[in-house]
């Protein structure tokens, strides 16, 4: 498959002022929703992938609009979304946590979310995976349109497809490791064997295996971190989002931590999407995702992850 690297969305902008043409007569003469048009022009694409299933329609806004539209092979992002927006309402205001943000993540990335407080990645996180809705836009998993899902598919969606993590850690106190380990599989279904087989290989995995019949309070924050892993990568999901995962965590036992999720990134090729402001974390990512006021500023930033 292939995927749109250009124009940019003030390429498109300019474009279009200098034709004299409204956005809406634009999407009159082009046939395209006025809403995705403008998605387009307000993206700061920055030669990032647009999704797949947008391109058609991008390169005919270019064509009308007299642009070259250089393509590139490229597989299908497992994560696409396209002029997402989620708004917030107080008595007194709106805020506007997403405006119209459009990315593509590709499938085996391990992409870190960076911005100053308050700028949308927890939103961005939440809207991804299906935890909050949206108010316009679409989003797509795995080609899956996770914005056209009931909340009921959505939720089955989730149990069998993601897996989560949290900066709190989000385990049940009264319940030992493997046994939070083991929850999600037998929520979904598993049968108690197999959920307790699975759950001590996985903790096996994440050097726990010691520590499986301990509770919460009877580990150090590095070890409920690791159990909050195991937890989330139970169910063998596609892609793992994590919230400030060593927020919590000493820099040693960070490092340890994100040690771990780079080692199951490589090995079982699993998406991994972080929210963080640490600066040191987004160092061992594959690409950075930079955001402000609830807008993508640049998804196009490469490192090489650190040894």
């Amino acid at each position: 498959m292939e995927t749109t690297k250009t124009p940019t969305g003030r390429h498109l902008v300019e474009a279009r002022h200098n034709r004299n043409v409204s956005l809406q007569q634009a999407a009159k003469d082009t046939g395209t929703p006025a809403g995705l048009l403008e998605a387009f022009e307000g993206s700061q694409l920055n030669g990032s992938a647009v999704p797949a299933y947008a391109q058609e329609a991008l390169e005919r806004y270019a064509g009308y609009l007299g642009i070259g539209n250089e393509r590139a092979p490229a597989e299908r992002g497992i994560v696409e979304a396209v002029g997402v927006r989620r708004s917030y309402r107080t008595e007194e205001i709106t805020v506007n946590a997403l405006d119209r943000v459009t990315l593509s993540i590709g499938k085996g990335e391990l992409v870190a979310v960076m911005g100053p407080s308050g700028c949308g990645k927890t939103t961005l996180l939440n809207t991804l995976s299906g935890l909050d809705s949206i108010d316009e836009g679409e989003i797509f998993i795995a080609g899956e349109p996770l914005h056209a899902m009931s909340d009921a598919r959505r939720t089955d969606y989730r149990a069998h497809f993601m897996g989560f993590i949290f900066q709190s850690f989000n385990l049940m106190p009264v319940l030992s490791a493997v046994e939070n380990v083991e929850l999600p599989l037998l929520v979904g279904g598993t049968g108690v064997k197999k959920a307790r087989d699975r759950a001590l290989e996985v903790l096996e995995g994440v050097r726990l295996a010691d520590r499986a019949h301990h509770r919460p309070n009877q580990l150090s924050g590095g070890q409920q971190q690791r159990v909050a892993i195991a937890r989330a990568l139970v169910n063998q999901p596609a892609i793992v989002w994590a919230d400030e995962p060593t927020g919590n965590l000493d820099s040693d036992t960070s490092r340890e931590v994100l040690d771990l999720i780079l080692d199951l990134n490589k090995n079982n090729g699993q998406t991994f999407v972080i929210v963080t402001h640490d600066p040191g974390v987004g160092a061992l990512a594959n690409r950075i995702i930079k955001m402000r006021d609830g807008k993508i500023l640049d998804a196009s930033i490469d490192f090489a992850p650190s040894s």
